[in-house]
């Protein structure tokens, strides 16, 4: 009994020792990453809301939810009249909604980088377009949104959200009358995502809708990678250019339309003179015969810009917002079985493509740029997931659905960026005593 007494005092001494004397090898910090849980906007009133997922086996949670946990959604494709929050991975999902009127609305689900800017919508009499604000966190968020127009820029408003909920703001009470809008909307506290859907209607005539995408910061160079061509019946495809130059000093813009047809600039869109703080809708005529086509605008004043393209498709009244595209990073996308048309532009660049059809099968192809700048894939068949990779820089992809319900633009850019957090590492030094 005493030797072993005596030999786990020994070991406890020993222990002891090396807590207090030896160096550990680790000290200071350890680099975590992750990505960060995204948000899909709510279901609209006359449509039905499908957010594709990556797995049955995702946890997701609705806003307003009474319980902080998440569940396993138990499905890849989530129907849901609330919002839905989607736990951090490396895929990206996307929202897709279906209207009764026959329009298609797609749209990436994400969380706010802080700052937005949104080209599109409409607050005159035949919008019904609206602003989804979504607070995913557990403290109160406050939005601040500045809202231009072609006559006035507006004083900021400041939005409050609650926590573990979501407000709906129509444009027809932020910009009254005005045909033409663009939004700048700045998180000042908060984790929240912003979603914008502009949907028309004369009376009882529906006019088309679409979720209007997050576009890139004020640049001198603007890209819009993919704009639907979507006349393929003789009729003549309306294609409307919003342009703003957000600062305080008036721009000048030219455009250079990229296509398999040719480059070219428009002439309506040769030299354009912008005001500043004004938004300019230009509408313009494409002589091309191609499905779909770039536009590259270079300015000497920082700007943003989007394209509405509009029209009779499949017998209904419809429109697509191609907004302008992030550079192209490796991204996963799940595209839930529609077939997307995509385009990329860039110079002397390679993209390569793996998708997995609606049939499960597996494919890949690496798409190269030909002599104008300009790349396309087009999968025979509906695609469940695809990922884009590529290792040039200055390339620019989006991604245009043409189906029997609608027409409808998505952006390859992903839902959220690998986030690094410092964590303590443990050293032993901090037990020590004087």
């Amino acid at each position: 009994m005493i030797n072993k007494i005596t030999v786990s005092l020994g070991a406890l001494v020993l222990s002891i020792a090396f807590v207090l004397f030896i160096k550990p090898d680790s000290t200071g910090s350890t680099t975590v990453k992750s990505y960060p849980a995204t948000v899909c906007p709510a279901n609209l009133s006359d449509s039905t809301s499908t957010s594709v997922l990556p797995s049955s086996k995702i946890l997701v949670k609705q806003i307003p939810s009474k319980k902080n946990a998440l569940v396993k959604a138990k499905t890849s494709f989530y129907l849901s009249k609330n919002p839905l929050l989607v736990e951090g991975n490396s895929e990206t999902s996307i929202n897709v909604t279906r209207s009764k009127s026959r329009s298609l609305a797609t749209t990436v689900c994400s969380i706010s980088s802080g700052d937005q800017w949104f080209v599109g919508g409409s607050g005159a009499v035949t919008s019904r377009s609206s602003l989804a604000i979504i607070n995913s966190g557990l403290s109160t968020s406050i939005v601040d949104l500045i809202v231009y127009s072609p006559t006035s820029v507006s004083s900021v408003i400041s939005v409050r959200i609650s926590k573990n909920s979501s407000k709906r703001i129509y444009l027809d009470t932020l910009a009254p009358g005005e045909n033409s809008v663009v939004i700048h909307a700045i998180t000042r506290s908060g984790r929240v995502t912003t979603f914008l859907h502009d949907q028309r209607q004369r009376g009882l005539i529906a006019l088309g809708g679409d979720f209007v995408s997050q576009g890139a910061n004020p640049a001198t160079r603007v890209v819009i990678p993919a704009i639907s061509n979507i006349s393929r019946t003789g009729r003549n495809t309306n294609q409307t250019l919003r342009i703003l130059a957000p600062g305080s000093i008036n721009a000048n813009v030219r455009a250079k339309l990229v296509s398999k047809d040719g480059t070219f600039a428009p002439l309506e869109l040769d030299d354009i003179y912008i005001k500043a703080g004004k938004v300019k809708d230009i509408s313009f005529k494409p002589v091309v015969n191609v499905r779909n086509f770039s536009l590259v605008l270079t300015s000497d004043r920082p700007i943003v810009a989007a394209v509405k393209s509009s029209g009779a498709f499949n017998g209904a009244n419809e429109f697509a917002w191609s907004t302008s595209g992030h550079e192209l990073k490796d991204v996963t996308i799940f595209f839930g079985g529609l077939r997307p048309d995509v385009v990329f532009q860039g110079k002397n660049f390679e993209v390569d493509v793996q998708w997995t059809d609606k049939n499960r099968k597996f494919y890949s192809t690496t798409i190269r740029s030909s002599s104008d700048d300009l790349a396309t894939w087009h999968p025979k068949s509906g695609v469940l997931s695809a990922r884009f990779s590529t290792v040039n820089e200055k390339v620019y992809g989006g991604a245009i659905f043409k189906e029997k319900i609608g027409l409808s633009h998505l952006p390859l850019v992903a839902g959220a960026q690998l986030e690094s957090s410092a964590v303590p590492s443990s050293d032993t030094k901090v037990i020590t005593r004087e």
